[in-house]
């Protein structure tokens, strides 16, 4: 056996056998892939194998599409069969939010270049004509969905990546994996030692085992998911071709042809999850008992519409496990702490999944970043808070909710396991009727209901319950004076005497270098795209204080962390759970704040993007004269301690002034007012500084730091797309995310982000649109599809709210 390579995967299912092969596409031969049994001996080999496109989200889709694409001609490259059948496939609405959620996916393909298309009853039935469309209003069609063997279109990467000078060792399991001191991987197995300069843990359902050998927990868990198998059906005998796919969401469950039969698979609410505390040693390829009692009543409603399920008998039970998250999506990147280690696990949709996911997996280990910003699917989207009590729960939840409509917000509001981690004033929140979402596990108020009135959100793809209680926390904000809990943020102390010299290596902008200085700086990929964001303040002391999105908090600890000079010079420090952020915001903030401090808080004394370290109420402080709203204010930073102390007197000075708290919802809606872009859906590796409008934080004649010379060559080339504000015309809908951007029939651009903003009573949106759609005499003729219908937009010229920035800078 092979006992050296540059890269090892752990793991003999399609993901693990994916990384393998499209390693080799990208030039690496010295690759290697170990296996507990056989290939496939995990999930992979019981699945359906279903191939949808169909996604909420759009790197989803994309992942999806690239499968399915690769699937179609992976037997003519490798000789291998693979069995792809591409049915096509039909999905049921039997509500107005369900055709809501079509209209989005399928304007969300047309940016993927996929030919989704919404249909009616009719074209329902001439589809499916076994289908009774009775209480149906439509649905969707694509005609590139179908299905595959998992175990042949395994076996065909399998020979792909062996041609491409891949090793592959069947039946041997890993007993223990230790990382050496240069950064190499020490992995035994039951042939002998393995010494790797990369792993990947693409154990499926034993990920965790692998895991623990490392020291650490993956986020995810399994569960039993079963599927019927039907006997011969005498209409299905008669055809000469196969009926397409049919997914009924609401109902929950998917229907395909197997044979002449059919395959039945039902989401049942009450779903089982399986090895909880550890899979058996001795599990290997078998299945579970099973139980069809659980899926009675989906299989019922199934042959209710399809009446022709009833005329066959059962032929097979499959009931295996499958992994789950505790969002669903799977695993794939970095593991947090560790370096040269990645993950490819956890999907609850592997066979669709698993080729796009090898794709980008490859990507991520020979190039440092994939080409699609997957921040959605990086592991370290959780914290330590997803312990394996939490896994459980939410896998059990997703499970039950596997069709659930992709609301915004949604997911965030659900109901198990909440409250893993709470700011003080949570409790203060909670008694005035704060809406919350658990994001990165902080409970964080998403808008306040007003008194009488329910705090629950009734989802929608339109505006909602929440439209007019956030209207009115912006507008408190704009006349009065509004307080926001940013406590979440992630936050690091950089000191030491090489600090100045480290930020400025990781960063754009000049890091300043006296006391009260302020600068927002974006790191880059070597190709200039925005690999995450952050505001350092130079404190008294001379060190810096670094503040950052919230869900990133291990990311970013990664990326500094790897950074660090190795002579000692630098010291990084995370101090998020010491520190709380009140923000204070709104024409009245200074008059409130003054009562409580005795410093200065004019222009003069206090300008704009500067830090004080001041006393306010008794508390010692760091004070920033920035937000995020567009309004006179300042950030709070706190001990944590004193949070309470400090939002209840901010709360009695503020009572003469109508003092309001506001939440996540009122932040974004007047951020989009100010053209302010958010990282993680504005502000991704995918494009870059100039691309996304912020050229001007970007210092081309400073020093050395990553994605200079990207950025360089690009200025010097120009670009080709361009962020911008849209204004839409619309009264009822708005733009949310991934809308597509056309002028007259063509294809432009996309929306990033997109709300109502409630200051300037407009429908808004931050899309990248290319540039010569910009510059032509035609720019009257862009368009934005939002919900199946096309509405005219207008670019705005700057922000659309106090363009000159004088609320922000006022001396009232």
């Amino acid at each position: 056996m092979k006992t050296k390579t540059d890269v090892l995967i752990i793991g003999g299912g399609i993901a693990g056998v994916s990384t393998l092969y499209h390693l080799t596409k990208l030039g690496w031969s010295d690759v290697m892939l170990t296996e507990k049994l056989e290939l496939t001996s995990g999930s992979t080999w019981h699945a359906a194998g279903n191939l949808p496109h169909f996604s909420n989200s759009y790197n989803v889709m994309k992942l999806q599409q690239y499968s399915i694409a690769l699937y179609a001609r992976l037997q003519e490259e490798t000789g291998q069969p693979v069995d792809h059948h591409m049915t096509g496939a039909v999905r049921l609405a039997h509500t107005q939010d369900r055709m809501d959620e079509f209209e989005r996916v399928v304007a969300m393909s047309e940016l993927a270049g996929l030919d989704l298309e919404m249909i009616d009853n009719d074209r329902l039935k001439e589809l499916y004509p076994f289908l009774d469309t009775t209480g149906l209003l439509g649905g969707l069609w694509d005609p590139a969905d179908g299905h595959i063997d998992p175990t042949s279109v395994t076996n065909a990467m399998a020979a792909g990546a062996r041609a491409g000078g891949a090793t592959i060792v069947r039946n041997n399991p890993v007993s223990a994996v230790e990382q050496t001191a240069d950064g190499r991987w020490k992995v035994t197995t039951a042939k002998g030692v393995i010494d790797a300069r990369i792993i990947v843990n693409a154990g499926g359902f034993r990920a965790n085992e692998i895991a623990e050998m490392i020291g650490h927990r993956l986020p995810m868990n399994s569960m039993e998911h079963q599927f019927v198998v039907t006997d011969n059906i005498p209409a299905l005998e008669e055809r000469d071709t196969m009926v397409p796919m049919l997914r009924d969401p609401d109902v929950s469950y998917y229907l395909r042809q197997e044979g002449k039969g059919m395959i039945l698979g039902p989401y049942e609410k009450g779903g089982i999850p399986w090895a909880t505390d550890g899979v058996p040693k001795a599990f290997g390829q078998e299945l579970l008992q099973p139980d069809l009692d659980r899926i009675e009543e989906i299989m019922c409603t199934a042959m209710e519409q399809v009446d022709i399920l009833t005329q066959a008998g059962i032929k097979t039970v499959v009931n295996g496990p499958i992994t789950y998250t505790p969002d669903g999506h799977p695993l794939i990147g970095p593991v947090h702490g560790y370096e040269n280690y990645f993950v490819c696990t956890g999907f609850n949709f592997g066979i669709v999944q698993g080729g796009g996911a090898g794709h980008f997996m490859a990507q991520w280990i020979v190039n440092g970043h994939p080409e699609l910003d997957l921040w959605e699917l990086d592991p370290r989207r959780f914290g330590d808070y997803a312990d394996n009590d939490f896994c459980v729960a939410k896998g059990t939840e997703v499970y039950a909710n596997e069709y659930q409509l992709g609301f915004p917000h949604e997911y965030a509001m659900r109901p198990a396991v909440r409250g893993q981690k709470k700011a003080p004033v949570y409790e203060r929140h909670a008694q005035k009727n704060a809406v919350f979402g658990a994001y990165f596990g902080w409970e964080r108020p998403a808008w306040f209901a007003p008194e009488g009135m329910e705090s629950k959100e009734r989802h929608s793809f339109r505006r909602g319950n929440w439209f007019e209680p956030v209207a009115a926390e912006c507008l408190n904000v704009q006349n009065n004076v509004g307080v926001l809990d940013l406590s979440p943020f992630t936050k690091f102390e950089v000191s030491g005497p090489g600090a100045h010299a480290y930020l400025e290596s990781i960063s754009p902008n000049r890091i300043p270098l006296e006391a009260g200085g302020v600068a927002l700086a974006h790191p880059l990929t070597q190709d200039g795209g925005v690999a995450w964001e952050f505001s350092v303040t130079r404190l008294e002391s001379g060190d810096y204080y670094l503040m950052a999105p919230a869900v990133a908090e291990l990311m970013i600890e990664d990326w500094l962390t790897q950074r660090l000079p190795k002579d000692g010079s630098v010291t990084l420090t995370n101090t998020t759970q010491q520190w709380g952020t009140l923000v204070l915001a709104g024409p009245q903030a200074r008059r409130v704040l003054s009562q409580l401090t005795d410093s200065d808080l004019s222009n003069d004394a206090f300008p704009w993007f500067t830090g004080q370290e001041i006393t306010v109420a008794g508390i010692k402080l760091r004070a920033l004269r920035m937000n995020f709203v567009g309004e006179l204010g300042w950030e709070l930073h706190h001990p944590i301690e004193h949070q309470l102390a400090l939002y209840d007197a901010l709360m009695e000075a503020g009572q003469a002034y109508n003092i309001s708290d506001f939440g996540m919802r009122a932040l974004d809606s007047m951020r989009l007012e100010k053209g302010y872009p958010m990282w993680g859906h504005d502000l991704t590796h995918e494009f870059t500084l100039l691309e996304s409008n912020l050229g001007f934080f970007a210092k081309l004649d400073k020093g050395e730091f990553e994605g200079r010379d990207a950025l360089k060559q690009q200025k010097q080339d120009g670009v080709k797309q361009k962020m911008v504000l849209l204004e839409v015309d619309s009264t009822d809908v708005d733009a949310i995310h991934m809308e597509p951007v056309y002028q007259g029939d063509k294809l432009v651009g996309q929306v990033a982000s997109g709300g109502y903003g409630h200051r300037v009573q407009k429908s808004l949106a931050l899309a990248y649109v290319d540039v010569d759609a910009l510059d032509s005499a035609t720019e009257s003729e862009l368009s934005v599809k939002v919900l199946g219908k096309t509405y005219p937009v207008k670019v705005a010229k700057g922000c659309v709210y106090d363009a000159k920035g004088e609320r922000l800078k006022s001396n009232n």
